[in-house]
């Protein structure tokens, strides 16, 4: 994806998100999007072979979109969701690792490389949507747009990207030297078309 295409891509999908954000409900204490709840402990075969990624599937042939993002989820969203979520879980470690290798190896050097690299590999769209200064730090609200690990899944009332949690917190540590806290706020499983992490990198 050029920087163009990215561009619009979130436009469009900010314009869904003041849409989302503003008919969702809260469901013990957690917000769920407007899409149908639908409560499920895993997700099956036809649940993961569907990604919706009108624009990270559009330059590929054929259905190799959906041959990729499937590939990928087969082993990681098979297993129950009791184990997925236990503490902070191997896949937050596995994403941890991952996005400190991508900084220590020099594939991703700055901020800017983060979005190429995301969108090259069709992991997803990012979009800094907004930074603030808090005590002690900064504040940042991600978007993930078209994510890799969960667009177009049914609404299961929470959030599953914990390997993308990971890799945010491991891409942010290593090129800041600072600790960096995220978590997941909404997701396609909490009935949204994108995924908002709640970040904080300290001082």
């Amino acid at each position: 994806m050029n920087n163009e295409d990215l561009k619009k891509a979130i436009d469009f999908y900010r314009s869904l998100v003041q849409e989302e954000i503003a008919s969702e409900k809260i469901v013990d204490g957690k917000p769920i999007g407007p899409r149908t709840l639908i409560k499920k402990d895993h997700l099956d075969l036809n649940d993961i072979i569907n990604p919706e990624r009108s624009f990270l599937g559009k330059d590929v042939t054929g259905d190799l979109d959906s041959v990729y993002v499937t590939t990928f989820r087969i082993g990681n969203l098979k297993k129950p969701m009791s184990l997925a979520k236990s503490g902070y879980g191997t896949d937050i470690i596995a994403g941890i690792e991952m996005g400190v290798n991508l900084v220590k190896t020099g594939i991703i050097k700055n901020f800017d490389d983060i979005s190429e690299f995301l969108a090259k590999y069709k992991v997803g769209i990012l979009d800094i949507f907004k930074e603030e200064e808090i005590k002690n730090g900064k504040r940042l609200d991600i978007r993930v747009y078209e994510c890799i690990e969960c667009a177009g899944l049914p609404n299961i009332g929470e959030p599953i990207c914990y390997y993308e949690t990971g890799m945010i917190i491991g891409i942010l540590g290593e090129l800041t030297h600072k600790e960096v806290f995220a978590e997941e706020i909404r997701c396609w499983t909490s009935g949204y078309s994108f995924c908002q992490f709640d970040v904080e990198i300290k001082d």
